[in-house]
């Protein structure tokens, strides 16, 4: 059995024990993805932009839209309870930039066309995996920690501050700065597919997340 099929199985099997039901937030167009806090986001591609809490609560998790068409994920609201955790799924066409601060996950899931360019900032902790968008140029920054993992068709360019690491696939022409400290690398073949858990140690594996039937668009009669 595949990889991505025992993912789906998995995830249909926990979806079906839970009893949990997406819910999808309404949202105005975006073009890039943040993450603020904490939780786990995966983003596919798809023709349609549809925004969908997988697991949490809409009362603790805060979804919106920022200036510059941003699309901002943040948790936890007041009251949240101290072991709220959520995951949030991001289906979009295309995708110019992804930032993660304080912790969380973005991870890209599934096939999707190459971006002509794509930015890819962690601050303060966290880890961005977009192994799966490829994009001809790509702008990598670590800042305090945490980890990039990205495809570059033409060129990269990678910063690391005060720690972190960023690895990459492809055979970009590379500018790297790396100041004090940090890791900076390119993944091997063997790696390019392999699940963000065995890629670092250190992070706890995701939980499988099984493919979501499509909703038909919401009506928009303003």
């Amino acid at each position: 059995m595949s990889r991505l099929l025992s993912i789906a199985v998995l995830s249909a099997i926990a979806l079906a024990s839970s009893g949990a039901a997406p819910t999808v937030i309404p949202v105005g167009q975006f073009r890039s993805v943040e993450l603020h806090d904490g939780g786990n986001v995966i983003v596919r591609h798809g023709p349609t932009q549809r925004v969908m809490i997988l697991m949490g609560d809409s009362r603790y998790t805060r979804v919106r839209i920022a200036g510059g068409q941003r699309l901002v994920i943040e948790k936890c609201q007041p009251d949240c309870p101290s072991d709220y955790q959520h995951r949030i799924e991001v289906i979009t066409p295309e995708i110019s930039a992804v930032s993660v601060s304080n912790g969380g996950t973005v991870q890209s899931v599934g096939a999707f066309p190459a971006q002509a360019a794509i930015t890819a900032a962690v601050n303060q902790g966290g880890t961005i995996d977009i192994r799966s968008i490829p994009a001809d140029a790509v702008d990598a920054s670590v800042d305090s920690g945490g980890r990039i993992f990205t495809t570059a068709r033409d060129t990269l360019a990678a910063t690391i501050v005060s720690g972190g690491g960023i690895t990459y696939w492809g055979d970009p022409r590379v500018q790297r700065t790396v100041r004090n400290g940090g890791a900076f690398a390119k993944g091997t073949r063997a790696d390019a597919d392999k699940p963000l858990s065995e890629l670092d140690p250190l992070l706890a594996p995701i939980a499988p997340i099984a493919p979501i039937a499509p909703i038909s668009p919401l009506r928009n009669d303003h």
